[in-house]
């Protein structure tokens, strides 16, 4: 047991060595660029540091992060839209009662000052002040 144990860490520690490879370049006597793992002898060699990444997908398959970020974007999009039709759902509500109760107030006040003015509102303007209302409970109310 205790043998496998220090194969096995001796293997982790020989993994990353595989990973980071030593890569030597040089020119050869017919002035060709050459590019190896061992440098050869009585050749100045110049060492690259490279480091190995797992090998590209075909660009046929379909990467599997490019499903995972559309099914990510479209759980945003899905959660936005439910959260912006339930404020307009509830601005709506506001403004049903909003005129609703500019409707009940026209209706009950004989008096009524025209807005911006400490004038008060002739009948015709009044009615027109009350229809405008009715207009605004139908639209936001649904009636």
């Amino acid at each position: 047991m205790k043998s496998s144990v220090v194969w096995t860490f001796l293997l982790v520690l020989l993994v990353p060595a595989a990973a980071l490879a030593e890569v030597y370049t040089w020119t050869d006597a017919n002035g060709k660029k050459v590019y190896s793992d061992q440098p050869p002898p009585n050749v100045n060699a110049r060492k690259l540091n490279v480091r190995t990444h797992p090998a590209p997908m075909p660009a046929s398959a379909p990467k599997p992060e490019q499903k995972t970020e559309k099914k990510a974007e479209s759980k945003p999009v899905a959660s936005d839209s439910a959260a912006i039709a339930a404020a307009n759902a509830k601005i709506k509500e506001q403004n049903c009662k909003l005129a609703q109760n500019n409707l009940s107030t026209l209706q009950l006040n004989g008096r009524i000052r025209l807005p911006g003015s400490t004038a008060l509102a002739t009948d015709a303007q009044r009615n027109e002040m009350i229809r405008q209302a009715q207009k605004d409970v139908q639209t936001w109310c649904n009636k």
